[in-house]
């Protein structure tokens, strides 16, 4: 059921304009603006072994230690670093906290190195 109220027995003069659009799209152009600071390239660090990389994010895991991983792209020629804290794995995927959860795999990752200054909490 239908209720069509008519035009003049509304309670206010709506102008027929979503009133809330502005606010979803300021939200949007800030998540926007947040990942492309995010995603800044940088310069390339050595390519580091298997062993290596699984030992920095072990310590990680274990001491909730701070690292710094870089990651291939593969879509492009460029890598991008992202921190946080090793908060668990799942067969090829590890799961960082940063700040707000991230999953990665860890054929993705180039370089690891704990963050200098960590501390473990």
């Amino acid at each position: 059921m239908i209720r069509d109220v008519p035009r003049d027995q509304w309670l206010y003069n709506d102008r027929g304009m979503v009133k809330w659009l502005g606010y979803f799209l300021s939200d949007h152009t800030q998540d926007m603006a947040d990942k492309k600071v995010d995603e800044v390239p940088t310069h390339r660090l050595p390519e580091q072994d298997p062993e290596v990389i699984d030992r920095v994010l072990q310590d990680s895991w274990q001491n909730s230690k701070q690292i710094t991983l870089q990651l291939n792209d593969d879509g492009y020629l460029n890598v991008y670093n992202i921190s946080g804290i090793v908060i668990g794995t799942n067969g090829d995927l590890i799961y960082l906290q940063t700040d707000k959860l991230v999953t990665i795999n860890v054929n993705d990752i180039r370089h690891a190195k704990l963050k200098e200054g960590s501390k473990s909490i």
